[in-house]
């Protein structure tokens, strides 16, 4: 068996050492990266019904980012999306459900999570009543319950919402789906979701 002469010896030395040096402990294992929250448990909508799943899921996770993921725009689906709120509500207030658009989505959130604590509770109940499906669009009709556990002490203001919802859905270029147009209907005594947006859309 050859033996290392003293320079090569050294060389070999330098080379472990240097291997040290930039790596500090090699069995160490790294820190663990903080969860995306934004992207917690979104579903790639490749179907209306994951645009469902992923609208009551950001409603009880109180996301507001993945919320208006949902909904329709230019750079999404090539339409912008708008509201048509329970026409009782639009009637109560004049001009403020005019144009209602992805913008006022947005607005109405921020003030909505304002007076929402993170432990509070917030979910939402959807059954299908009737889908009628086109080549790249959808209609959803869904029975909705909305409870909202927020925290705003003007008198009036409903903590659970029903109703029933049209949802009119439209396939990107990218097979993608997203609300486009979304209708609300009152069917009982309760108050429908658009008086929510009257009360934190002003």
């Amino acid at each position: 068996m050859r033996l290392l002469t003293r320079s090569q010896l050294f060389i070999l030395l330098a080379g472990i050492g240097l291997l040290c040096v930039q790596c500090k402990t090699p069995f160490s294992t790294r820190e663990p990266e903080e969860p995306n929250s934004s992207q917690s448990n979104w579903v790639q909508p490749t179907s209306p019904n994951y645009v469902m799943i992923n609208l009551r899921t950001c409603i009880s996770e109180k996301n507001s980012q993945n919320y208006l993921r949902c909904l329709a725009d230019t750079g999404t689906a090539a339409v912008t999306f708008y509201y048509i709120p329970e026409s009782s509500v639009a009637a109560a207030n004049p001009g403020l459900f005019n144009g209602w658009n992805k913008e006022s989505e947005r607005n109405y959130l921020n003030q909505l999570l304002a007076y929402l604590p993170k432990d509070s509770l917030s979910t939402l109940t959807l059954t299908l009543i009737r889908e009628n499906a086109f080549q790249d669009s959808v209609v959803l009709v869904q029975e909705y319950i909305l409870t909202m556990g927020h925290k705003q002490q003007t008198e009036g203001c409903p903590r659970q919402f029903r109703g029933q919802a049209e949802f009119r859905l439209r396939r990107s270029a990218e097979d993608l789906w997203y609300i486009y147009k979304w209708s609300d209907f009152a069917t009982g005594d309760q108050p429908a979701w658009s008086v929510l947006r009257a009360f934190f859309g002003k």
